[in-house]
């Protein structure tokens, strides 16, 4: 229902928008039919290792490990889902870049991959903990959207021409689309870690990773486990731990997709 609502208001406002300039505006690449890209993000690599384990393990490279075998799973699956790495090899890519490349092959989904550890003055932990973009950085983000988000503008010789078109009203309205959604993603995803790994569930919480502000469509970060735990560790550098992790992964995004784009299928 929330939803549907939602859809109604942005049509409204795109109505609104063709009455005051006599043209007709949609949205590029951002008008949420259905989920066609998703965007793998493998945390840290190259010169920035990430959390170093307990035997000296990199994290980048368990990322990594966990985000090929994902990336195997879903083409497998699907023949018309494109799936983009922001990096497959021990590579040193900007946090604003992850984003960048995200917006640039239009994600519908983005998924960024980590380890965890424990800080010094902190007990032992383990488990895995998703996280979502906290609201205290929705403003930058929406700044992003505004900047990166394309608009169709057919000229008046009805040829269609595409235009960058800060819009502050509709990246508002996509921002809080993608959060909603990526709460949603979020639910699933602990469910399928919950039931497919040997790690316990340690919640999904808000966090201002850059990563996340950068990336304008339904975005997690997902920290796998911690490093800084033997059993854990053990675990995620293992190939049956790393495997059970990837297809977990790929069973929320077959599970989301498949609500997603239905109910999608139903207002348009």
């Amino acid at each position: 229902m929330r939803r549907i609502v939602f859809i109604l208001v942005m049509l409204s406002l795109l109505f609104f928008f063709q009455s005051e300039n006599s043209k007709k505006v949609f949205l590029y690449d951002s008008d949420g039919r259905k989920i066609e890209v998703v965007i793998i993000d493998p945390g840290h690599g190259g010169k920035d290792p990430g959390t170093i384990g307990v035997s000296g393990i990199y994290e980048k490279d368990i990322n990594l490990a966990i985000s090929l075998k994902l990336m195997d799973y879903l083409i497998k699956e699907y023949d018309d889902l494109e799936v983009i790495l922001t990096r497959d090899t021990d590579e040193y890519i900007e946090l604003r870049e992850r984003g960048k490349i995200a917006n640039t092959y239009r994600g519908n989904l983005f998924i960024s991959i980590h380890c965890n550890a424990r800080k010094s003055e902190e007990i032992e932990k383990s488990g895995f903990e998703i996280y979502l973009l906290s609201l205290t950085r929705l403003d930058e983000a929406s700044e992003i959207t505004t900047d990166e988000n394309r608009f169709i503008i057919p000229d008046k010789n009805d040829s269609i021409i595409t235009k960058y078109i800060p819009n502050k009203i509709l990246s508002s309205l996509i921002l809080n689309s993608n959060f909603k959604n990526s709460e949603r993603f979020a639910v699933i995803l602990q469910s399928e870690f919950g039931k497919g790994t040997d790690l316990i569930s340690r919640g999904f919480y808000q966090a201002g990773f850059l990563v996340l502000v950068g990336a304008s469509m339904p975005s997690v970060l997902v920290e796998c486990g911690y490093l800084s735990n033997k059993e854990d560790e053990k675990y995620l550098n293992s190939e049956s731990g790393q495997t059970e992790i990837a297809k977990s992964i790929y069973k929320a995004i077959r599970y989301f997709k498949f609500d997603y784009d239905f109910e999608n299928s139903l207002v348009q």
